[in-house]
């Protein structure tokens, strides 16, 4: 049975079964409870600092019980120079981190004009940012809940060794605030940004096709399946971030049916909007638990959506190519990672698009993209605001011939016909014949290769 596209969803030898297609952490019962959670505190800038601001709060109650009465680091201080220290480290470090954050805002708020803001939840999920906001905190909260321990029911003993680390928190402070303004730094650097990009997006190209190019078994054509049930979605409406695979598997089987999601990872699914299309009996299906298991969020996410990894870094090329920044360099920064997800998406069976269950009857449709769509995304923008630049067609020349070299025989003439829309579109940039013939030179580093 076959849903009009090409796909195989019903048959022996269909699909590989479950268990070969995700991993054990996906099959789990509780994928979706630690999906959502996972992506929540690695957006969230609440949880590490809190974990620090609770720790300095257990510092604060635990150093000077455990020094009592005693001068343990022998400082000889009186209560009111011990008083003055921590109160000037309270207010100090509160005025100090008001700064950083202010700094830490321009520096994103720069990031999201100069590149793209579909890259500014790097900064949120980076965790040396996280750590720092909660360094900060520390020495604030430790001096405030240790104050009331000096001179305590006039005591003229100082616990010198709270000081002390009221003082270790300042100066880890410190450290922290030059760790960050490099970390930033960092972060701001095009090559450190396409490869953090890269790097999530080839994870998620392998996790979206699992499986390697030319592998399994072959696709049988059948007749096509008449959709019997559209399930949509009664909630608020969002881009479809992830979908729980395993989830969907266990509740297409246990109703004897094929679910095809109705639109693709990253897709926007409106109020009413169809989520799921079910091929088969649908009267035991529970519309509930499908609902469930699509993830509807504000914006995409790299995890299961490897084309938003290609178009966060095809926007950067773009904002690099615009005439307010001309910095066609930056661009072919942007094709090498590019070209690093190309051939990672290249070795994968990308026409593969369907999920079995235990016993390998297929029950799940996935629309990912596939390599035209892949080749389209990654050039056809780059190209269409770049082919006036040298640099940019001699780059993509490399790119594409090097995927000529490299990518299976059957997908060869869609790079050919990528090499086409070059040479066109070169030939309409470049009257002069000698400027043309400079622009259609492959050359991997732009000009100077």
């Amino acid at each position: 049975m076959r849903t009009g596209r090409g796909e195989t969803i019903d048959g022996a030898g269909a699909a590989p079964p479950l268990h070969e297609q995700l991993s054990a952490r996906e099959r789990s019962a509780s994928w979706r409870r630690r999906f959502l959670l996972r992506e929540r505190l690695s957006r969230s800038l609440l949880f590490v600092p809190c974990l620090w601001i609770v720790a300095a709060l257990a510092l604060g109650e635990a150093i000077p019980r455990l020094e009592g009465e005693r001068d343990l680091l022998d400082l000889q201080l009186d209560p009111d120079t011990a008083r003055t220290i921590l109160s000037s480290i309270a207010s100090g470090t509160i005025a100090f981190t008001g700064l950083v954050v202010s700094i830490a805002v321009v520096v994103v708020t720069f990031g999201a004009s100069q590149y793209t803001p579909r890259l500014v939840g790097r900064f949120r999920r980076d965790p040396a940012v996280k750590h720092a906001l909660g360094v900060f905190a520390a020495p604030t909260v430790f001096a405030l809940v240790s104050l009331r321990d000096v001179g305590r029911d006039g005591s003229t003993v100082v616990p010198s060794l709270t000081v002390g680390v009221n003082i270790l928190l300042l100066v880890a402070a410190l450290l922290a605030f030059f760790a960050l303004v490099s970390r930033l730094l960092d972060l701001l650097r095009p090559r450190r940004v396409i490869a953090q990009v890269v790097e999530r997006g080839g994870e998620a190209i392998r996790e979206a096709y699992p499986f390697p190019y030319d592998s399994g078994p072959p696709r049988v054509p059948e007749p096509a399946s008449p959709v019997a049930a559209v399930v949509r979605n009664e909630g608020r409406p969002g881009v479809l971030s992830a979908l729980d695979r395993a989830a969907i598997v266990r509740e297409a089987a246990r109703a004897g049916v094929v679910v095809e999601a109705a639109t693709g990872i990253g897709g926007f699914v409106g109020r009413g909007a169809p989520l799921f299309r079910i091929h088969g009996p649908a009267e035991r299906l529970d519309s509930r638990r499908l609902r469930e298991s699509a993830l509807l969020a504000e914006e995409r996410t790299i995890a299961q959506d490897p084309a938003f990894a290609i178009r966060a870094i095809v926007d950067l090329a773009l904002r690099a190519l615009s005439p307010a920044v001309n910095d066609p360099t930056t661009a072919v920064q942007a094709l090498d990672g590019i070209e690093e997800l190309l051939n990672v998406a290249a070795g994968r069976d990308l026409e593969r698009r369907q999920l079995a269950d235990e016993q390998g009857t297929v029950r799940l449709i996935c629309p990912n993209p596939g390599w035209e769509e892949l080749l389209d995304l990654s050039l056809t923008e780059i190209r269409r605001y770049g082919a006036d630049s040298p640099q940019i067609p001699r780059r993509m020349r490399a790119l594409l011939l090097g995927l000529l070299e490299r990518a299976p025989q059957e997908r060869r003439p869609a790079v050919e016909a990528q090499l086409e829309r070059l040479d066109a579109a070169v030939a309409s940039s470049f009257a002069d014949a000698v400027e043309r013939d400079h622009a259609l030179t492959p050359d991997r580093l732009g000009i100077g290769g």
